[in-house]
């Protein structure tokens, strides 16, 4: 499944959350070696302090949704966060990228995400990652939310016109079959929707319609006992943005499931507390939109493999939403305002130098964002759209000079 993604990892299914891929919390040291095996009786787990609160009243909320799981429940979770994860880029042995060499540090972005986890139990919130809860509104979304129905971007619908209108855009703009994208949002108000969580327990956990209903309201009170969790509206459970195809996938559950750009609210809401607003739904839009480019033409392939390939991709959409952005027939938007703006790609640069998921240093955003936007100012005549291989190859041209070292 080819579902690159710049706000969390590279797939949305294995996508929990930027808190825990990024910032790197504390929660995630105290979680099982990866690889650990694990041996799970129903209503026991092997290790019983794995999941123990200092609150008795959340401890009593633990133990009520471990009580109600199958055994083996957490080699399910993995099995179906990891779906996806089959189809990465290939090359884990690949050379890995030599850190050293640029310069990247931590972001705003990462602070703010420490921000929205303060407060909430540790304990709690380890059971929910591990139970995949966090990635519930992304199968939600991908699975079963179209446009046929009724779509709002934003909690309460407030972006509802830069992204629709954007959207509009996109599609007029590239050369591109465009018909069969579909632009869904993705709320983590379905947490609070009983039958809409037990419907994510039988995917993960294989489980019956009864007991999939009982962990589900369990899940629900646990969630809800935590204030900062805000009921599913904690940015945390939404905070990605990605493209899909379904091309080439096998697996029954994603087969026939329709191209799609699926925008969370919890992107959109961090966004706005950077201070980027409209500009950054426009910007997260126009790169998921670079990436139906990408499937449309074939743009994925290139020698380049492992955390390089992920790179080249993920920086060329970088591109492709810059050059649309400020391209006299795209959004012709002042090229300085919008490379202050693109702080939102900056925002969410990464230092994951080894990882297949690996989007590129925010230097390295921030170079394919000014590179694209003076192709655009540089076009003779302003009104010409060159074709997106042409673009392509460009950027590919660029490349190795966008990715030097910093020092």
């Amino acid at each position: 499944m080819k579902s690159p993604s710049p706000y969390g990892r590279r797939h949305p299914l294995a996508a929990a959350v930027v808190a825990l891929t990024m910032a790197a919390t504390s929660l995630l040291a105290v979680s099982a070696p990866a690889g650990a095996a694990t041996t799970v009786s129903t209503g026991t787990v092997a290790d019983p302090g794995r999941y123990k609160s200092a609150d008795p009243g959340t401890q009593a909320l633990i133990d009520a949704v471990l009580a109600k799981l199958p055994a083996g429940w957490e080699a399910s979770a993995k099995a179906a966060a990891a779906k996806a994860g089959r189809t990465q880029t290939t090359g884990l042995r690949d050379k890995a990228i030599n850190p050293d060499d640029y310069e990247c540090e931590d972001t705003a972005l990462v602070a703010y995400v420490d921000q929205q986890l303060a407060g909430v139990d540790p304990s709690a919130l380890l059971l929910l990652f591990m139970l995949g809860v966090l990635d519930y509104p992304t199968y939600d979304a991908l699975l079963f939310e179209t446009s046929a129905t009724p779509q709002h971007f934003g909690r309460s619908g407030e972006y509802d016109i830069p992204i629709t209108h954007n959207m509009r855009d996109l599609r007029r703009f590239w050369d591109i079959r465009n018909d069969d994208i579909q632009l869904v949002a993705m709320h983590g108000s379905m947490l609070r929707d009983v039958n809409r969580v037990a419907r994510m327990v039988k995917i993960f956990f294989g489980v019956g319609d009864a007991q999939a209903l009982q962990l589900a309201q369990s899940i629900i009170a646990l969630i809800a006992s935590q204030p900062t969790l805000r009921n599913g509206d904690n940015p945390i459970f939404t905070l990605n943005a990605f493209a899909f195809t379904a091309e080439g996938e096998t697996d029954p559950l994603f087969q026939g499931v329709p191209d799609k750009i699926v925008m969370g609210d919890g992107v959109l809401e961090a966004m706005t507390a950077l201070g980027l607003g409209d500009m950054a739904a426009k910007a997260i839009l126009a790169h998921e939109y670079g990436h139906h480019v990408q499937f449309e033409k074939g743009l994925f392939d290139s020698p380049l493999t492992g955390p390089e390939a992920t790179r080249r991709t993920e920086l060329m959409a970088d591109a492709l939403s810059t050059y649309f952005l400020t391209h006299a027939r795209g959004q012709a938007i002042n090229s300085k305002r919008l490379l202050a703006a693109s702080r939102s790609f900056f925002e969410v640069g990464d230092c994951q130098f080894t990882s297949n998921g690996h989007h590129g240093t925010p230097n390295q955003r921030l170079r394919s964002a000014t590179w694209a936007a003076d192709v655009a100012n540089s076009a003779r005549p302003q009104g010409k759209i060159m074709p997106s291989l042409t673009f392509a190859g460009l950027f590919d041209a660029k490349l190795p000079e966008l990715v030097a070292p910093d020092a």
